[in-house]
């Protein structure tokens, strides 16, 4: 599979609002699919949309919170396309934009094994255990790799 990832421009909220709701009623995932919690979204971070072929199949986005600091705050694909290695190519994606960043960061459901194991296989590690982290009740860990190359 041939991925292609696009930075998001303001017209394409709509496209990252159904991908976002595609995966929204996993626990592991806090999705935004309103215009105006997308368009938020979009101005606080990187976001990018991953193609296969013409279809729009994922996203993929960071959060610069200082120049050597990173968050990964978002990683969705669509469950048609779960288990591809869409997930580990979106990720390679961001460790190369983000070479030379001392510190990336991000946050998961404590029962998401799938994600958190392909973390792990790129030197994240478990730093915190976060109690109704999004205000949804339900937990989440906090994963960060520091100063790595790729």
């Amino acid at each position: 599979m041939e991925l292609v990832f696009k930075r998001a421009i303001d017209s394409d909220w709509q496209k990252i609002a159904e991908l976002e709701q595609s995966v929204s009623t996993n626990k592991y995932y806090h999705s935004v699919t309103t215009e105006s919690e997308v368009k938020k979204y979009m101005k606080e971070s990187q976001v990018y949309l991953i193609y296969d072929e013409k279809e729009a199949v994922g996203t993929v986005s960071f959060e610069m919170k200082t120049p050597k600091h990173a968050y990964l705050d978002g990683l969705t694909v669509r469950p048609d396309y779960q288990k591809q290695g869409v997930a580990t190519k979106a990720i390679e994606f961001i460790l190369n934009k983000l070479k030379g960043i001392d510190r990336i960061e991000l946050v998961t459901h404590p029962e998401n094994t799938p994600a958190i194991k392909v973390y792990l296989r790129f030197d994240f590690t478990i730093e915190a255990w976060k109690d109704n982290y999004f205000g949804d009740g339900e937990p989440r860990i906090l994963l960060a790799r520091k100063g790595l190359p790729f």
